[in-house]
């Protein structure tokens, strides 16, 4: 009887056991600490060579913040690819052996198949952000926060993200990919909020974008090379 006891019991037991963590089990905490990324696949463009133009615009109660600099401001541009023949001919032997090459068949060194918006905490007043394209550059920037009164005499910063629908690219035209955006007040409710649709139109149509106080956007603006 007693051995049989055991074995009952080693059959129902529930096994546990300690396991190294990966890379996904940090995205909550990195998260929950202020860092966040999007990603947007460009491979689409790798066919040709294309100029991307990578864009931010604030925005004040609706309004576009006018940039100071106006036209002077210089503006940022990466190429979704780089081609062997961007070099000139006595280095290319040298850029081959060193490697690794994209598609050599092709010409193309190093291709961008994806676009990288990510952000990281400052301080309370400020966020940084990079816009990267895979491969090929960076922008980084750091960006001025709006505090919200919470009660006489509290100030606090409260920012969070929406995703625009993106589908298709459209040459020459500004495309938005993510808007940072600070809480606002809901008389009804009582209190801060920061909801809506999953995803924001891309003609900045979305309700929520005429409650948000202050917010940035995203983007970036594809021409042929």
């Amino acid at each position: 009887m007693l051995t049989g006891a055991l074995l009952c019991f080693h059959a129902n037991a529930q096994e546990l056991k300690r396991t190294e963590p990966d890379l996904s089990d940090y995205i909550p905490l990195l998260n929950a600490a202020g860092y966040q990324v999007f990603t947007f696949d460009i491979s689409s463009l790798k066919e040709e060579t294309y100029n991307i133009e990578l864009i931010i615009r604030e925005y004040a109660g609706g309004t576009l913040v006018e940039d100071p600099l106006g036209s002077e401001r210089p503006r940022f541009f990466l190429r979704n690819r780089r081609m062997l023949s961007d070099f000139p001919e006595e280095y290319r032997n040298e850029i081959i052996a060193q490697g690794p090459i994209y598609d050599l068949d092709k010409g193309i060194c190093t291709l961008g198949e994806k676009i990288t918006i990510g952000f990281s905490p400052s301080a309370d007043s400020l966020k940084t952000v990079m816009m990267m394209v895979e491969n090929i550059g960076a922008l980084k920037k750091p960006l001025a926060l709006k505090p919200q009164t919470v009660s006489p005499g509290k100030e606090e910063y409260m920012y969070d993200y929406f995703p625009f629908k993106v589908d298709k690219i459209q040459l020459g035209e500004f495309i938005p990919l993510v808007m940072l955006g600070s809480y606002w007040f809901d008389e009804e409710a009582d209190c801060f909020r920061f909801c809506g649709e999953d995803e924001l139109e891309a003609d900045l149509s979305s309700k929520i974008l005429s409650l948000v106080p202050h917010y940035y956007v995203f983007g970036m603006s594809v021409t042929k090379r």
